[in-house]
């Protein structure tokens, strides 16, 4: 699958109606001259209410500033990027643009990102989902054997956004390779394993969609830019089909500003990685903590000897919230979290240090005393200055 007809012929009949308008007659905002009045826009002239900020403009549709710096960083062409308000809309987007509603499906894995099932869902269309393989692998022969003819795109998430590991290169090149459809590769969390991006894959398989954004190590998830890198066949319809102002101005510049400084992201990933390793090895110690998984992210999979008790514990006595695995096959005893500063990661290694003591029989018995004693003398005091008062 190369040509532009090839990836044309993958598109549902009302969406291929959709991008022939829009190629014959093209959205295009009226170039702005000296001299010249604009009383077709419908902006106000007032600027904007609240700031001094001039946010009364709407941003740049296509985005020119902001492809133009991506496309020096990644080492790509302008015209093999789109830009979306965060991953979820490009998500969206790719589903609405090669899935038929309530006729065509998307295969992902039990691991993945639910975000995508939540949008093949709002757009009616239907889910199959795979297990992993033990170490967490691509089931690449299952895969092969789950694709009907239904099947339009695949989901890989890579890295895995629950077990934080990437899969093999070779898998996924023999997946795209072997499929007529669209193969989306979601690399959210690639910013702490940058060698292990596909991105060169979009000049080798024309069916392959690169998804990135900003939200991780970039910090900007106030301010959502998602990134689409595919051949020009699929990025010309998908840049399209997208709403035109759906980046505002002030995520576009913010993106613009963090790639000036690039080398600050690099220490983030470095301190994030080198406290990864510091609370894997700290966790790994304790009794009641079966094993640690390797990540290449800025999250860690941990499995515990009771998930539920371990989950209730730390949201209940030490007010510490963890993605709870649990329900994922495979992953019954399993809760994931997320590499915070130095003392966050030890405020948790410390409360899971001390929960055996803190969650045994004698300690509970003893605390509910003390809950009771306390109670029996606020109410004690209370009598008090009753009977008091009245004497």
């Amino acid at each position: 699958m190369g040509s532009q007809e090839q990836i044309f012929s993958l598109l549902p009949r009302h969406i291929r109606k959709i991008v022939q308008a829009k190629i014959a007659s093209p959205f295009v905002l009226p170039k702005t001259k000296d001299g010249f009045l604009n009383m077709d826009s419908t902006v106000s002239p007032f600027g904007t209410v609240g700031t001094d900020e001039m946010y009364n403009i709407v941003p740049d549709s296509e985005t020119k500033t902001l492809k133009k710096e991506l496309s020096a960083f990644s080492k790509t062409n302008s015209n093999q990027i789109s830009i979306g308000n965060g991953s979820d809309e490009l998500f969206d987007l790719l589903i609405r643009t090669f899935c038929n509603p309530h006729e065509d499906k998307i295969l992902c894995f039990s691991t993945g990102n639910q975000r995508v099932i939540h949008h093949a869902k709002m757009n009616a269309v239907e889910v199959d989902e795979l297990t992993l393989q033990g170490d967490f692998e691509l089931p690449v022969f299952d895969i092969k054997r789950a694709i009907t003819k239904e099947t339009k795109v695949i989901f890989v998430e890579n890295p895995n956004q629950i077990t934080g590991k990437c899969f093999s290169n070779f898998d996924i090149i023999d997946l795209a390779t072997g499929f007529d459809g669209i193969v989306v590769i979601d690399e959210s969390a690639i910013d702490y394993a940058a060698n292990k991006s596909l991105i060169s894959m979009i000049n080798l398989c024309s069916n392959v969609v690169i998804i990135q954004n900003f939200c991780r190590a970039w910090g900007l998830s106030g301010l959502p830019v998602g990134v689409a890198y595919a051949q020009p066949s699929i990025i010309t319809i998908l840049n399209l089909l997208k709403p035109p102002f759906s980046v505002n101005i002030m995520a576009q510049r913010m993106a613009i500003k963090a790639m000036y400084v690039t080398d600050q992201k690099d220490r983030i990933v470095q301190k994030t990685i080198e406290e990864r390793a510091k609370v894997k090895a700290a966790l790994e110690q304790l009794p009641n903590v079966n094993k640690v998984h390797d990540s290449e992210t800025n999250t860690l999979l941990i499995e515990v000897i009771n998930v539920a008790e371990t989950i209730a514990y730390l949201r209940n006595e030490e007010q510490i919230y963890v993605f709870d695995a649990s329900s994922i096959s495979g992953l019954e005893n399993c809760i994931r979290i997320t590499i915070g500063l130095g003392i966050q990661n030890m405020r948790l290694v410390k409360a899971l240090k001390n929960m055996p003591a803190k969650t045994s029989k004698g300690y509970i018995f003893w605390r509910k005393m003390g809950k009771t004693l306390r109670k029996a003398s606020m109410y004690l005091g209370i009598f008090k200055k009753i009977f008091g008062a009245g004497s």
